[in-house]
């Protein structure tokens, strides 16, 4: 009886532990680029929070991918972003800086969260700016190559990176197919 009472205590506690991590389940810039429907360049103008959410009022200045989405949406002044760690964030912008940003959609609504790409547009390399462009899209179909041969590593959150250092770092290489239709790493 009390090995059982130990077990249920151990497991609720693990339970509990695993309910506030934040995961990503991409870490290269590349992939992040192909699944998130809209990729900008932003000013931040303002923010203001509710609840669970920070919202930052922001300004599109120019557009990688998505313009098609992001004109149905219902609001296109809005990025909504979490508060809470278990949630991806919290993520923080500086008003009146410029970022790239990935966003997602959900219900009309653009949404952002520490996964996404959050790269202060002033610091952005020439690698970043050459994927985005087209290159990471254009190779979307590309699997990334064998985890023992990894690219160099970049910031992706331009060192907000919540509670976990590991988020810092990130991928912003770009896989492509050579002349035998073969995935490697590019470098830039």
């Amino acid at each position: 009886m009390r090995t059982m009472r130990i077990y249920s205590i151990f497991l609720l506690i693990c339970l509990f532990a695993m309910s506030e991590q934040c995961g990503c389940p991409a870490p290269y810039t590349q992939q992040i680029v192909c699944y998130d429907p809209i990729v900008v360049e932003a000013k931040i103008e303002s923010f203001s929070e509710r609840g669970y959410d920070k919202n930052y009022q922001i300004t599109v200045t120019k557009f990688y991918k998505g313009k098609g989405e992001y004109d149905t949406l219902s609001d296109k002044t809005t990025l909504k972003t979490p508060k809470e760690a278990s949630a991806c964030g919290p993520v923080v912008l500086k008003v009146g800086s410029t970022y790239i940003l990935s966003v997602s959609v959900y219900d009309g609504k653009m949404q952002h969260n520490l996964c996404g790409l959050q790269v202060d547009a002033s610091s952005a390399t020439n690698t970043l700016l050459e994927g985005i462009a087209g290159k990471y899209q254009e190779n979307c179909d590309c699997g990334i190559p064998s985890m023992y041969e990894p690219p160099q590593r970049g910031p992706r959150t331009n060192k907000q990176c919540g509670h976990s250092p590991l988020a810092c770092d990130n991928y912003d290489t770009i896989c492509a197919k050579d002349g035998n239709d073969q995935c490697n790493w590019q470098n830039c």
